[in-house]
């Protein structure tokens, strides 16, 4: 009963529009040519010099989008768990290098991995705006490193299912929280089409899981803020 009173609960904080200020500050964004010329020395990482002007002409169309939409996803997590993201400001660290997105949760550093974002770098680039989630992706992942949830019942029952599933099960599904709460499905839309097709198929069987009904993600999301 209180599970379902969590639920309930939840659900109707879903449904508002008020959000206060976050109580952190943004992420920092920055793109170092410097460094990605450190990676591209190594065997099968090159990068070329197009998607270099490419990423540099197109930084502030990231940092805008970013300041748009960063602070209202923070307060929209705080919001909805009741708890707050760590107070350091944290560098996001933009990149060709062949490297996937990924978060440094120990020291609250991310980097996100630009290249399909770039039509020097594929014919048919994702949106500028699913990178700008995916930089919230990973800011999540150090909410949650900072937020631990314990003894959760729900990945007990998904023992089965690969770690890097299991350690996304709560992540998508308080990202799906907030952009329900932000009132952008299309957003989130992008943000599920484009995760399934990421290689290893760990993102496509996550979303398979929050997804699974339609309530079903607010079971995630009630371990998250109890």
């Amino acid at each position: 009963m209180r599970n379902i009173r969590k639920t309930l609960t939840l659900a109707v904080l879903l449904c508002g529009s008020g959000l206060a200020q976050a109580s952190q500050p943004l992420a920092r964004v920055e793109y170092s040519p410097r460094q990605d010329l450190l990676c591209s020395l190594l065997p099968g990482s090159s990068i070329k010099e197009e998607w270099k002007m490419e990423l540099l002409s197109r930084q502030s169309e990231f940092g805008k989008l970013w300041e748009e939409e960063g602070p209202r996803f923070l307060a929209a997590t705080e919001a909805i768990s009741g708890k707050q993201f760590p107070p350091q400001e944290v560098a996001a660290q933009l990149t060709l290098c062949n490297t996937p997105s990924e978060s440094f949760v120990a020291t609250g550093r991310v980097s996100i991995n630009m290249r399909y974002a770039l039509k020097s770098f594929t014919p048919t680039p994702v949106p500028m705006r699913y990178k700008v989630d995916t930089l919230f992706h990973e800011l999540l992942h150090v909410f949650l490193f900072k937020n631990p949830i314990e003894n959760s019942s729900l990945l007990r029952e998904y023992a089965s299912e690969s770690e890097r599933v299991r350690n996304h099960l709560h992540l998508l599904a308080l990202q799906k929280a907030v952009l329900l709460k932000l009132n952008e499905p299309n957003a989130l839309k992008d943000v599920i089409a484009i995760d399934s097709q990421l290689p290893g198929g760990y993102y496509k069987r996550a979303w398979e899981i929050v997804n699974a009904s339609d309530s079903e993600f607010l079971k995630y999301v009630a371990e998250v803020s109890r």
